[in-house]
């Protein structure tokens, strides 16, 4: 049973002192993504252009997520400095995000017309895929996911719960005009890497008995 208020308070301690850059790089990461809408609002809907644009902005979109979750593991690990170009990582190994993407919506779309509910639980499933990428880019895409399905064997409903027990803040960090987030998302993002860690080490020690 991994005990969710160590994870948080785990997340607290690595955040202390560290807030601005973690702010900072959620903000950074909103900032292309807005760029990206407002040149796509310029485009018509249907065109080549449009297209393109908006498959390069999905790209992007990807890897910086994958480059925020390595950001969040070099917070969550003791021995670890997290950085700013972290959160551009996902670029180095931008094929693997891009086929891991596509994989990972393939899946859970098909779980998800076939009853809802083995969608549900794929995307439980392989949600630590992205954290086994960005914590070690040499891992193929397959390697990704079946790390993922192995790690989360007996701990799909504590992740559930784990990503419940944010609803609140979340709810509240949209309050004053979604400010409350910046600072919102970094706490659940390092508790989140730190829930991979614990499955990583449960994985390993269970693999070598």
């Amino acid at each position: 049973m991994i005990n969710r208020g160590e994870l948080k308070r785990h997340a607290k301690e690595m955040l202390r002192g560290k807030w601005g850059l973690a702010v900072g790089s959620i903000i950074v990461i909103f900032l292309i993504q807005i760029l990206f809408n407002v040149i796509s609002s310029f485009t018509k809907e249907n065109t080549i252009i449009f297209i393109i644009l908006t498959l390069v902005s999905m790209v992007i979109s990807s890897a910086l997520s994958v480059g925020m979750f390595t950001l969040s593991l070099n917070y969550a690990y003791d021995d670890k400095q997290p950085a700013f170009l972290d959160i551009f990582s996902g670029f180095k190994v931008i094929h693997k995000v891009i086929g891991l993407s596509l994989l990972l919506s393939i899946i859970i779309f098909i779980g998800m017309i076939l009853l809802i509910v083995p969608g549900i639980v794929f995307s439980f499933m392989f949600s630590q895929a992205y954290y086994v990428l960005a914590d070690d880019n040499s891992k193929s895409i397959i390697q990704c996911l079946k790390e993922s399905a192995a790690m989360m064997k007996g701990y799909k409903f504590q992740y559930f719960v784990l990503s419940l027990s944010f609803l609140g803040w979340m709810i509240l960090g949209t309050i004053p005009l979604g400010i409350g987030l910046l600072w919102v998302m970094p706490y659940m993002n390092v508790t989140v890497a730190s829930f991979y860690l614990k499955v990583k080490k449960n994985y390993y020690k269970s693999s070598i008995e």
